[in-house]
């Protein structure tokens, strides 16, 4: 009997231990961000529309790998750089490419465009270069070759082994601060080099000096901003310089440009160098009063954790079961992306549904409360005043609606530029009024006037929303019925054709894109442009044939990658076409055209996003398609369902009210990827849409999945 006990003690006792080893093997969402997805241009024919432009490379692959915060202040994203001599302005927007086989630093400050890498650290082995050398001829300078295989990145961590010094560099970062942890071979001249004229845009000045043995601070003026810093080093110098004009001395200080400095050390094999590097906007104390503040040590594993802990919390708001590690890894990744913080995002624009799920109510109640409102003026041609009141219709209480309106009705009546003049005076934008890609432009504001009198009617201004709804259809000006597309007009009202509607234009007629494109650009009025298009039978027939019809353009245009048919996944104003089949009876053609989407254009692979990121907006759609939904109007607080990707979503809500919220989708797979049926907080949901507000405690979404389409739901009105 004492046997028998015994026998059964050990027993429970090794299934606690395989239990628990088992815990501790089993991946944490933050486990599975891989910062190196989208940093290798596309290399699928397939899917990239006719480019390379002639003389140009593959406009993706634009984001960097580097190790950065929720929230970074002035871009800090500490991470590699292999050049900025991409062709066509973007190309290399974030400094680095992973398919260039040399690295030539490491920048504390790194952006998605080409206006952002600065302050650049670089270790080094044997005798001081000055210049960085070129990709083609990296010996000439201090550039080293990177071993791709020793290559790696995850939440708030970057590593990567110069080959050429035998250098593993690894980079932790905390909200304006960077960390660099070098483990060098033996030498006797082991360098660290800070080139303060190797940065984007070009320097227009700098300065440095040592403040002793093991501590140096400077800045860097580039493109009208100026970056201060503070380093500090975790061991004295051997030795130390500046240069200047390429010139090396051993003078403490050095400024103009273009001027750098070194530091030596003296190292055994595996000895390792850390240096903290404290940035700041506002002068050289605030940099090093934020690096007192937010790096007070020297130690590298304890800010490395503390900066994954602080990106775990942001991942376990949205906890995944099932679905396949290539599927995760997107997952969490396209959240690392979307939710990076204010630089990295134009919140509430696009996809505020990934940033308001990631980050919680509370902070984006807090993003939102600080933001400018504008009517037109935008990238596009629209304003702002979408997201304002979609923010509002998706429960944030503490935006002021009424001084909002105020301004914004201001700015539609007298304001907007060339563009907003020209609108108001002919009810579009013509082709000879001096303003570029006038056509979108023109929907855009008609956009603008739409959501604009969503805001009136809100705030009960019964006279001023019929007065903006009405004007809101003035993009009907520019709908050819013969050409059965919205096509340029002059002033005078004559039209400008023939319009090849496949041919893209860059920023002439339309903004990166074409006829095909901006078809569907007013995503508030999809039943008015039913009407034009001739009723829903023929608005079906106009999708059917832009997802299918082949994309053969005379001139290839770089922003128009992630070709299906005519639509473009890879630019941002063009993904919510796939959820209108649900705005027109057909949802379960949204259903296939969403999972080919995220099967094909999103893969955990270096090459693996079809566009730029453009701060979480091609990663942001991931977020909630892979949930099973997307925005389509941002303006009216809903979510059109697509097809969920994984069995069961756990979200966890902040705010008044906590709780959690579960998406479940039973049966699905790659196969079974059609919705059978829905029920929303435990009632049949019977519509292919659902609100933001929806989203409760306790609540769930449930669907069932299956290998052909219900032809019978989410069909009806």
């Amino acid at each position: 009997m004492h046997n028998a006990i015994q026998i059964k003690g050990n027993s429970a006792v090794l299934f606690l231990l395989m239990a628990a080893a088992q815990a501790l093997a089993q991946p944490r969402p933050v486990d599975y961000v891989n910062p190196m997805i989208g940093t290798a241009p596309l290399s699928d024919k397939e899917y990239v529309g006719g480019n390379p432009v002639p003389g140009e490379q593959i406009y993706t692959g634009t984001v960097n790998p580097g190790a950065m915060v929720p929230d970074p202040e002035g871009y800090v994203c500490v991470g590699p750089v292999t050049g900025y001599d991409g062709s066509g302005g973007h190309m290399r927007g974030a400094g680095y490419r992973y398919d260039d086989d040399t690295i030539m630093g490491f920048t504390q400050l790194n952006g998605e465009y080409s206006d952002v890498n600065q302050l650049l650290f670089m270790p080094t082995v044997g005798p001081i270069k000055t210049s960085p050398g070129s990709r083609s001829d990296p010996a000439a300078g201090y550039r080293s070759e990177r071993d791709p295989q020793q290559e790696k990145a995850s939440a708030g961590y970057y590593s990567v082994f110069l080959t050429t010094y035998g250098i593993k560099v690894e980079l932790t970062a905390t909200k304006n601060c960077g960390f660099h942890r070098y483990t060098f071979p033996a030498s006797g001249q082991a360098n660290v080099l800070i080139d303060l004229a190797n940065c984007r845009p070009q320097a227009d000045d700098a300065g440095m000096t040592f403040v002793d043995q093991h501590t140096i601070e400077g800045f860097q003026q580039c493109g009208g901003k100026t970056f201060y810093f503070h380093a500090v080093f975790s061991r004295d110098f051997v030795a130390r310089g500046t240069w200047k004009n390429g010139i090396t001395t051993n003078t403490a200080s050095a400024s103009g440009t273009p001027i750098g400095a070194y530091v030596t050390f003296t190292t055994e094999p595996g000895e390792q160098v850390m240096v903290k590097i404290g940035t700041s906007t506002k002068g050289l104390s605030a940099a090093a009063q934020n690096l007192a503040q937010e790096i007070p040590g020297m130690d590298f594993n304890a800010v490395w954790q503390q900066t994954k802990s602080v990106w775990s919390t942001i991942m376990n708001r949205m906890v995944v079961e099932g679905g396949s590690p290539g599927d995760r890894t997107n997952f969490y990744s396209a959240i690392y992306r979307a939710a990076a913080g204010p630089h990295y995002s134009w919140f509430p624009s696009y996809n505020a549904g990934a940033m308001i799920l990631a980050r919680g109510m509370p902070w984006a109640a807090q993003k939102a409360a600080g933001l400018h409102w504008h009517w037109g003026g935008g990238y596009w041609g629209p304003g702002n005043v979408s997201g304002l009141v979609g923010l509002h219709k998706r429960g944030f209480q503490n935006l002021d609606l009424e001084d909002a309106f105020q301004k914004l009705r201001d700015q539609a009546l007298n304001d907007g530029g060339s563009a907003g003049a020209a609108y108001r005076k002919y009810g579009y934008v013509p082709a000879n009024s001096g303003v570029a890609d006038y056509v979108n432009r023109s929907i855009g504001l008609s956009y603008d006037d739409y959501a604009l009198a969503e805001l009136a009617k809100i705030i009960g201004r019964t006279n001023d929303h019929d007065f903006f709804l009405a004007r809101s259809k003035s993009y009907t000006n520019l709908y050819n019925a013969a050409a059965g597309f919205f096509c340029p007009r002059r002033a005078a009202g004559s039209w400008i054709l023939p319009l090849d509607p496949v041919e893209p234009h860059a920023e002439d007629i339309y903004r990166e894109g074409n006829a095909w494109n901006y078809l569907w650009f007013d995503s508030g009025d999809i039943s008015g442009l039913s009407n034009l298009l001739g009723g829903p039978d023929n608005l079906r027939a106009k999708l059917d044939t832009f997802f299918t019809a082949s994309y053969h353009p005379r001139v290839a245009l770089r922003d128009l990658t992630g070709v299906i048919g005519l639509y473009f996944h890879g630019n941002e104003q063009y993904r919510h076409i796939p959820y209108l089949y649900d705005r027109c009876g057909q949802p379960w053609k949204s259903q296939e055209l969403v999972r080919k989407i995220q099967k094909n254009l999103y893969r955990p692979v270096p090459a693996g996003l079809c566009g730029m990121d453009d701060f979480g907006d091609l990663t942001g759609w991931y977020v909630t398609s892979a949930l099973g939904f997307s925005q389509v109007d941002l303006a009216d607080g809903y979510y059109d369902i697509g097809s969920p990707l994984f069995p069961k979503v756990t979200l966890t809500l902040e705010g008044e009210h906590p709780g959690t919220f579960v998406i479940q989708a039973n049966h699905v797979s790659d196969a079974n990827l059609y919705i059978q049926s829905a029920t929303l907080n435990g009632k049949p949901l019977k519509v292919p849409r659902f609100r933001h507000g929806d989203i409760i405690p306790d609540g769930s979404l449930v669907f069932e999945m299956g290998p052909k389409p219900n032809f019978n739901w989410g069909t009806g009105k």
